[in-house]
């Protein structure tokens, strides 16, 4: 399974996920994030928690 299939399978449920579970998958992860949403169309929102902390989170219809 391709890095970007793997993070959209982590995605999928919904729930926010933090860079530590999406480290382990790739360092490059961002730019999957980035592949998915301008390639695929899928809506990932970038939410910030703290200061330099982020969480992901795929929007599900």
């Amino acid at each position: 399974m391709s890095k970007k299939k793997r993070i959209l399978h982590l995605l999928s449920d919904g729930k926010r996920h933090t860079t530590e579970e999406l480290i382990p998958i790739t360092h490059r992860f961002s730019a999957a994030i980035d592949s998915l949403r301008d390639d695929d169309g899928y809506e990932i929102a970038t939410i910030k928690i703290a200061h330099n902390v982020y969480v992901y989170q795929l929007k599900v219809a």
